[in-house]
């Protein structure tokens, strides 16, 4: 009985310390959002007599890294704490740039675990200096139930032994559906390890603007942006064919596929001289190295594909040649045939800032435009859909409906963290200016395909009066709701 009423004792003690370790984190958020509003102050918070492993519990409580990241900057006995120790209560989807190394990827870890209540889908954890030992802790949470579709860890400093350990916890997990790896660490077994075991997409590579010129040749091989303009539009036209087979016509989305052909053309192009006459050999040929998920080919599927490739041509190429020039393609290019495209990062801008059917058929035009454009390879395919996004956002008097998100233009300048005056004005600036020479010119193909129907009649509406940079800077700064 002695041993119970001890135990019971001790349990009303630590219940009675948490709850007072809670009224004071509850105090140290309120103080905080005191002086966010400007309300009238308060008597200032005497922490400065608290034990410094009492002061660490209460910011551990603290429902946010940034939370417990002002609480250090306002109160002087709480810079030596660390605001990583303990998973935040309340996970947020951009969580990069902010040095949480390998302490803060291990505190995210727990907090991605089951039973947490996290309802986390996407999580972007780039430039933050995670090494091996955080990423195994990540790999951790990937493996034992996490129900994250994307996540983003490029930009770290993981090296093969935090790959190996990721690729493990892909092997089984069957929820991811995007990982991004560039800017790491990581040498070809380590990529290699992670394209053999995920079942998602792996993102390795990712080419800065302009990254290699098309390569020219003396005379008549000489390969012109206007040319490189045709092939983009006459391979639009062949993925929208409904007489493709079930490896092209099958894909999930054929809009991402479409874009990493455009994607593998542009990288082979910028490696290999190729005659202009072999050019169009080279995008079917793409096509067919864009249809080989993850390196892993079904000989029949591609075999039929590589048939009809060569059928398109109108005898241009024999079947034969295109299986050879595709083989050429993925020992040229390697690990940047997975990279992310313009279309990747839109749709994960549009995720964030919100967008309607007729917004994203408007959006996906301006970024196939532009795909087509070779001025666009000046910008990175960030800024490209960072730009499609806020365009497909401005045109509610002509029937674009747009869903209402508050703060959007704070959300995508944080996710795609591009540089407002000198990346993505200037682009959109372009992008608007592109919109208005392009629309009504039915020769191209990519112009009547986003008259039909099903694709919202958006090449129809009236263009705007294309706006200079400096106005985009003006309206993407202003702190309001859009």
């Amino acid at each position: 009985q002695q041993q119970q009423q001890q135990q019971q004792q001790q349990q009303q003690q630590q219940q009675q310390q948490q709850q007072q370790k809670r009224q004071l984190a509850c105090r140290l958020a309120g103080s905080l959002a005191a002086r966010r509003t400007l309300a009238p102050r308060r008597p200032e918070l005497q922490l400065c007599g608290l034990p410094s492993e009492l002061l660490q519990d209460c910011i551990d409580l603290l429902p946010t890294f940034a939370d417990r990241c002002r609480v250090r900057a306002v109160c002087r006995a709480a810079r030596l704490s660390d605001w990583r120790l303990a998973p935040p209560l309340r996970p947020e989807e951009e969580l990069s740039g902010i040095a949480l190394g390998d302490l803060g990827a291990k505190a995210v870890a727990k907090a991605l675990a089951p039973g947490r209540g996290s309802a986390l889908r996407e999580l972007c954890l780039g430039s933050n200096g995670i090494a091996d030992t955080g990423a195994k802790e990540l790999a951790k949470a990937l493996g034992s139930g996490s129900t994250l579709r994307r996540l983003s860890l490029r930009h770290n400093d993981i090296g093969d032994e935090g790959a190996k350990a990721l690729a493990v916890a892909l092997a089984s997990n069957s929820e991811l559906e995007e990982l991004d790896m560039w800017g790491n660490k990581l040498t070809d077994m380590g990529k290699t390890a992670l394209l053999a075991a995920a079942r998602c997409k792996v993102f390795l590579e990712l080419d800065d603007p302009l990254y290699g010129q098309t390569n020219l040749s003396a005379g008549q091989a000489v390969v012109t942006g206007m040319m490189r303009a045709v092939l983009f539009d006459w391979l639009s036209e062949v993925h929208n064919s409904g007489s493709a087979p079930a490896a092209l016509n099958g894909e999930s989305d054929p809009q991402e596929m479409l874009f990493r052909t455009f994607s593998h053309v542009d990288a082979y192009l910028s490696k290999q001289a190729v005659h202009r006459s072999e050019l169009q050999l080279t995008g079917v040929a793409c096509t067919l190295a864009a249809a080989i998920v993850q390196g892993k080919e079904d000989a029949e599927d591609s075999a039929e594909l590589a048939s009809w490739l060569a059928f398109v041509t109108d005898g241009a190429c024999t079947e034969q040649e295109v299986r050879n020039r595709a083989r050429d393609v993925h020992k040229a290019l390697g690990f940047r045939l997975h990279q992310p495209t313009a279309y990747t990062f839109l749709r994960r801008y549009l995720r964030k800032t919100g967008w309607t059917e007729e917004s994203f058929s408007l959006a996906n035009y301006l970024i196939e435009l532009s795909a087509i454009d070779p001025d666009f390879r000046a910008y990175r395919p960030q800024t490209i859909a960072a730009a499609a996004a806020v365009l497909s956002r401005q045109y509610l008097s002509q029937g674009i409906s747009v869903q209402h998100v508050p703060g959007w233009k704070a959300r995508l300048l944080r996710c795609a963290r591009v540089d407002l005056k000198s990346e993505l004005a200037p682009c959109a600036a372009a992008m608007a200016r592109m919109h208005a020479l392009e629309h009504g010119h039915r020769s191209k193909f990519v112009n009547v395909k986003y008259e039909w129907a099903r694709l919202h009649m958006v090449a129809k509406i009236a263009p705007n009066s294309p706006p200079d940079a400096e106005s985009f800077v003006t309206y993407l700064s202003e702190d309001r709701a859009a």
